[in-house]
């Protein structure tokens, strides 16, 4: 087989595996964003209920605080009753006004974390309904995508199994020419001359090109577009 046809070959080939890959379009890309959405979630779900947990740890904690501060203030105030010397009850008072002190920090930190609780619940119920469509959405392109690789696996395997064993009989620089020109060229590297254009870019090719490629003598390209050029006799 000469050159040209082995290009062509090639090109039928390659043409094909590319159809392949359209049929399923950005499915396993989609499936893919898809999966690392479902991650995400599921890891967003699980650190929130986990600060949830701290949350409800610090608001028991703090109730115990404040619980203790006010029977610790209510004892100081029964004593200020009892004390005979200003300074004693100076010194009480002061205690009163540094336990109200602290019992006020704590009071400000327990509405902030109840306010985080809430918007925290609220957002892992969004986060866990999301999930669900999500997984359900994920769940029917897993599906669609298995089918349409069942359908094509066979005949990719098949063409990719042809493509392997034919490029061994092709030569070394002119298969590098067409990978340069099938990668800019949206895997288009070989086509018809139609009349006396090229059939990729429309571009004229000058009789004696073309009486050269209607020969199959040499390989020829079109100096437009670089494409390799054949003559369809069919």
């Amino acid at each position: 087989m000469d050159s040209i046809h082995q290009i062509i070959t090639l090109q039928h080939i390659d043409s094909q595996l590319k159809d392949i890959a359209e049929l399923l379009g950005d499915l396993p890309k989609k499936v893919e964003e898809l999966k690392d959405d479902e991650s995400a979630l599921i890891q967003s779900v699980e650190d929130g209920k986990i600060r949830l947990k701290e949350l409800d740890l610090e608001l028991n904690k703090s109730e115990g605080l404040m619980k203790d501060i006010n029977v610790k203030i209510n004892k100081h105030k029964d004593q200020l009753f009892l004390v005979t010397s200003n300074k004693q009850y100076d010194a009480l008072q002061l205690e009163i006004d540094h336990l109200k002190g602290e019992l006020d920090e704590i009071e400000t930190k327990t509405l902030e974390n109840t306010d985080e609780k809430e918007q925290l619940e609220d957002r892992i119920q969004s986060e866990e309904e999301n999930l669900d469509l999500l997984s359900k959405n994920l769940v029917d392109r897993r599906t669609k995508l298995e089918v349409l690789m069942n359908e094509s696996s066979e005949q990719k395997f098949k063409l990719q199994s042809d493509r392997k064993n034919h490029i061994v009989s092709i030569n070394e620089s002119t298969l590098s020419q067409y990978t340069r020109i099938n990668n800019a060229r949206d895997g288009l590297s070989v086509v018809s001359i139609t009349g006396s254009a090229c059939g990729g870019c429309g571009a004229f090719v000058p009789p004696q090109i073309v009486s050269e490629v209607r020969a199959a003598k040499n390989i020829h390209t079109c100096d437009s577009c670089s494409r390799f050029l054949y003559w369809d006799s069919e």
